[in-house]
């Protein structure tokens, strides 16, 4: 019966573990593209000098020009290939916006890519034959727009028709690649610690320090002793409120002759002592996880942690 039973949850798991590497393998490619700054230059300067005119292949740009830098990486598993090279990808702009010009940088040589003006405000990409997983590049734009955009990361929009791929667009910002390496080191000192703390508690919680309780001699009933600042024994029913005692003051005698202290052998796991230690580990581990999940993943890019560190590296050494 025994060896019956190992066999089917052999093959139940055999199944599982088939069926999710072939989910994996079967997995829609992805392109992300990622938003690295995007700046004003000579935003307001021609209202305070009427002579301040920015040029551009001889012709005078408008107010509101934009410089956006970004890229694009397979954040895919597979390659993508069969790549035409001429219009592969299209960044659309908002509208109002008209492309000046447009820079391209891939991360390796053997990566191929062009970047043309296809309408006023498109960016037509084309990468030779193959995009190899983590592969990227990098482009700076040149944006002139009829009017102020604050978000423009957010507003851009993507075509393509490369096969069986979908291309999603984040955030990283520049100064991210920089501060998130060292942010993340402390925020995996904290867990460790806070981890370790909380194992540690498992063995200590198995045991507490025995309590004991006080009762009187001549009623058999149980009360409390509280010592105030002044050294003062004070008897009382109940728990009562520091430096407002209602019950009765008595002396050291009187408390050796009139109540007995009994110790508690019975074992309690929901000792106070142990549940606030472990209340406190919890929290502060919560803590940790919120900092992490939304602060530092929302603020210094956390969440594209595989992006900058792939890109990371490469532009350090460029």
């Amino acid at each position: 019966m025994e060896t019956a039973i190992s066999i089917i949850l052999t093959s139940i798991i055999a199944i599982v573990i088939t069926w999710y590497f072939t989910r994996k393998q079967m997995k829609k490619n992805e392109i992300t593209h990622f938003s690295i700054n995007a700046y004003d230059i000579g935003k307001g300067l021609s209202d305070e000098f009427p002579d301040f005119k920015l040029l551009f292949g001889g012709d005078v740009l408008a107010d509101n020009v934009m410089v956006l830098k970004g890229g694009f990486m397979n954040t895919g598993r597979n390659d993508i290939n069969a790549l035409k090279g001429d219009r592969d990808i299209k960044l659309i702009l908002p509208e109002g916006c008209a492309l000046k010009a447009v820079k391209v940088t891939p991360s390796t040589e053997e990566l191929i890519v062009s970047a043309n003006k296809n309408n006023e405000n498109v960016i037509s990409f084309g990468i030779a034959e193959l995009f190899k997983s983590n592969e990227f590049f990098l482009y700076t734009a040149i944006v002139e727009t009829s009017k102020e955009i604050k978000d423009i990361s957010g507003m851009l929009k993507f075509q393509h028709r490369i096969l069986n791929t979908e291309i999603k667009n984040t955030h990283i910002g520049l100064s991210n690649i920089f501060v998130r390496r060292n942010t993340y080191k402390w925020f995996k000192r904290a867990i460790a610690i806070l981890s370790f703390l909380f194992l540690l508690f498992i063995p200590l919680s198995i045991s507490h320090r025995m309590e004991y309780e006080v009762y009187d001699n001549t009623t058999n009933k149980q009360v409390k002793l509280y010592i105030d600042r002044n050294s003062q024994i004070h008897v009382a029913d109940k728990r009562i409120i520091p430096y407002i005692y209602e019950g009765e003051t008595i002396s050291t005698e009187e408390m050796k002759n009139n109540y007995r202290i009994c110790p508690v052998t019975t074992f309690k796991w929901y000792n106070y002592h142990n549940v606030f230690t472990f209340a406190l580990i919890i929290v502060s581990l919560l803590y940790i996880a919120f900092c992490y999940f939304y602060l530092f993943r929302k603020y210094v890019g956390g969440g594209n942690r595989h992006i900058i560190d792939v890109i990371y590296p490469i532009s350090k050494k460029k």
